[in-house]
């Protein structure tokens, strides 16, 4: 944890191969914004999990259109006051 509480993020250029192509694929599919990606990084399990979780949901799999789930994504970000 940083000094202002956050996790830190994972270093772009010491990332695994597999890990390197997944972020690729995160700026081509989904943001430019790699906090999230590069923190969970530091935890290959759970980014496995999340990515899983994703696909899932803007990957058409779930009964939640992908608009909705993005509008409800942000809210509880905005409410949480996550910087991730």
């Amino acid at each position: 944890m940083n000094d202002r509480g956050l996790l830190p993020k994972a270093r772009r250029e010491d990332l695994p191969d597999a890990l390197a192509t997944l972020l690729e694929r995160w700026y081509r599919n989904a943001y430019e914004d790699d906090n999230l990606f590069l923190t969970m990084a530091r935890r290959p399990g759970l980014l496995d999990a999340t990515w899983g979780f994703i696909r899932y949901i803007y990957g058409g799999g779930s009964s939640i259109e992908p608009e909705l789930f993005e509008l409800l994504r942000v809210r509880l970000a905005w409410a949480n006051r996550c910087v991730h």
